[in-house]
């Protein structure tokens, strides 16, 4: 410890470091560093690409959604054009008649019942496209009279579901033209198993359909 120098006294002064000498402190320049990705984000190629993707994001969902709708519809109409049952209006006095259809065997049934003011009998009518054939069955009298069918199933299920909104005007005149009624063997195997189902506990008779003006006082008629 004896060995060692004394400590020099340091003189301290007020003088002002070169830095504060006027009085203010200058700050380091700022420095801006540009990356790789702030560079990119200005590019053509980059806007192009970035566009081009704006678009097709756009594009898959206006495709999605016509597409959605588009199921819809489909679905829809599917749905309408393979209807089983409604009820529509027919005759001056808009009685109610109801539609039954099997797609499935092609056949569209019509009945109404009987009516006691209009004296309109109970009718069950039966289109059997496959043979190309209907049969109109009066229920009261047990009586089916048979006449061919000159429509397409198609058009016969689009017509009578237009009777839904706008009522069945249309009349029909049917002319008797059987002397005997037909013999259930030639039933059954001129007219397939379902008129002869929907004839099997009537009297089946030919017709055909007329204009009204042949109609004359001995021709047998009836009227649908």
């Amino acid at each position: 410890m004896s060995g060692k120098e004394p400590l020099k006294a340091i003189d301290l002064n007020d003088e002002a470091l070169p830095s504060k000498m006027n009085g203010s402190l200058e700050f380091p320049a700022i420095v801006t560093v540009e990356t790789h990705r702030n560079i990119l984000s200005r590019s053509p190629n980059y806007q192009k690409q970035r566009a081009r993707r704006v678009i097709c994001g756009v594009a898959m969902v206006i495709i999605v959604g016509v597409a959605a709708l588009g199921t819809m519809a489909l679905v829809h109409k599917l749905r309408r054009f393979h209807r089983k049952q409604w009820s529509c209006r027919y005759g001056a006095n808009r009685l109610p008649e109801h539609v039954t259809v099997d797609h499935h065997n092609q056949l569209i049934r019509v009945h109404h019942d009987h009516d006691q003011q209009t004296k309109t009998p109970a009718m069950e009518v039966l289109h059997e496209y496959n043979r190309k054939m209907v049969a109109y069955k009066d229920v009261d009298k047990q009586i089916c009279y048979i006449d061919r069918l000159d429509e397409t199933f198609e058009t016969g299920y689009q017509r009578w579901e237009t009777y839904e909104k706008t009522d069945r005007t249309d009349k029909k005149v049917l002319k008797i033209i059987s002397q005997q009624p037909i013999q259930t063997e030639v039933v059954q195997h001129m007219l397939d198993i379902h008129i002869t189902e929907h004839c099997m506990d009537s009297q089946s008779l030919w017709v055909m359909e007329i204009d009204e003006k042949e109609v004359i006082d001995e021709t047998a008629i009836i009227r649908i």
